[in-house]
């Protein structure tokens, strides 16, 4: 049952001329840093920043937002200083960037279909690809004819929250342990073949494509496909309860095992550094019983429990006993922030054990106490 809808921003819910708007784009930043630094010409930067940009879709570590790694790599091609360059950046993107909106114009039915959908008890993402800072989202947002005060938007990644971007399945995996979603409740709605449609599939959501009157190319089968008008009818028919959920592979295995350190590391860094040892409810834990635990038992159960089933046949996994309660174990020493690093390469050494097994291997029994045969 479909319990989320993520919609792409460009050319989904904003018309734009996406070449010319980069072009632009690309244009006035540079000449607007070249203003300030005079050490290379607007060429310079150009090349600067477009590499930087491939250097933040190539990153696949769940422990670094893309800021960090596009600003660093700007810092480091420029020789601008992180600690100038942003401020600079957040200079641009309040003054020069607002003025590039240019043809770009709403899509009819674009703020009318995150009403109905809303209105209807979805999740709503907004799920472009985060390659530009919050504020410059939120500025196409306002192109867009959207509501950007909107608080019932759960989401909208950019560069400040997200740790990977599109076209890789962990993008998507990301969004939906941020939005607490599983990937068979959630469509993706786009117009993008390459970064909305394929990578989506992967990783098990559903899909709509915003066709602009193209033809679907071969092999590609999104779940349907017209206009925003198209799917506003066809949520009001029900056709998101017509959705079957897509076959589970070991290909989503890895995008889902960083997607959800990602989303971890997402949510920490927002969280007050106060709450650390707060216990929303007095049987709950704490955020730093969670991650210790998260820790602890991806070394001492999670992953043992995968080799075993690799070097033995057919065994009987039982039920670890069960983890120590809310106030049961002295946490004060620990740093939660190092203890989600820690989660993190232990989740990394698991992946390394998965990457290693042959397709055979996938296929080994083993029976489980709770949820029976499995593989």
């Amino acid at each position: 049952m479909i319990k989320a809808v993520l919609l792409d921003l460009d050319d989904t819910l904003l018309r734009l001329d996406t070449d010319l708007f980069v072009k632009n784009y690309l244009k006035s930043l540079t000449a607007f840093i070249a203003s300030r630094y005079n050490q290379a010409t607007p060429e310079t930067f150009r090349k600067v920043i477009a590499d930087a940009a491939r250097t933040t879709i190539r990153n696949l570590d769940p422990g670094r937002f893309n800021a960090a790694v596009m600003s660093q790599a700007i810092a480091d091609g420029t020789q601008i200083p992180l600690t100038e360059l942003t401020p600079l950046m957040a200079e641009f993107y309040a003054g020069q960037y607002t003025e590039l909106s240019g043809d770009a114009k709403p899509v009819d039915g674009a703020a009318k279909l995150i009403e109905h959908l809303i209105a209807a008890g979805l999740t709503v993402v907004i799920a472009t690809n985060p390659l530009f800072p919050h504020a410059a989202i939120m500025g196409r947002l306002a192109w867009a004819g959207i509501d950007v005060n909107n608080s019932s938007l759960s989401l909208i990644t950019s560069l400040d929250n997200m740790h990977f971007t599109k076209p890789h399945p962990h993008y998507y995996e990301e969004i939906l342990a941020r939005i607490g979603i599983e990937a068979d409740d959630a469509l993706m709605v786009g117009d993008s073949i390459e970064n909305d449609m394929i990578p989506a599939a992967k990783a098990g959501l559903s899909t709509f494509w915003i066709t602009w009157d193209r033809i679907l190319p071969d092999g590609v089968t999104p779940n349907g496909m017209g206009t925003l008008l198209d799917l506003d009818r066809c949520v009001a028919e029900g056709w998101l309860s017509t959705l079957q959920a897509r076959p589970r592979t070991p290909d989503q295995v890895a995008p889902r095992m960083l997607g959800n350190v990602a989303a971890l590391d997402g949510i920490i860094a927002e969280m007050d550094p106060s709450s650390w040892h707060v216990h929303p409810d007095p049987n709950e834990w704490s955020p730093m019983e969670i991650v210790c635990h998260l820790r602890d038992t991806e070394a001492t159960v999670q992953r043992p429990r995968l080799m075993r089933i690799l070097q033995e046949d057919n065994p009987f996994i039982a039920q670890p006993p069960p983890p120590p309660g809310p106030y049961e174990q002295d946490f004060s020493s620990e740093d939660g922030y190092a203890a989600v690093r820690a989660f993190a390469s232990e989740r990394a050494i698991t992946l390394d054990f998965l990457a290693g097994l042959g397709a055979e291997d996938w296929n080994r029994p083993a029976r489980h106490s709770i949820f029976g045969p499995t593989t």
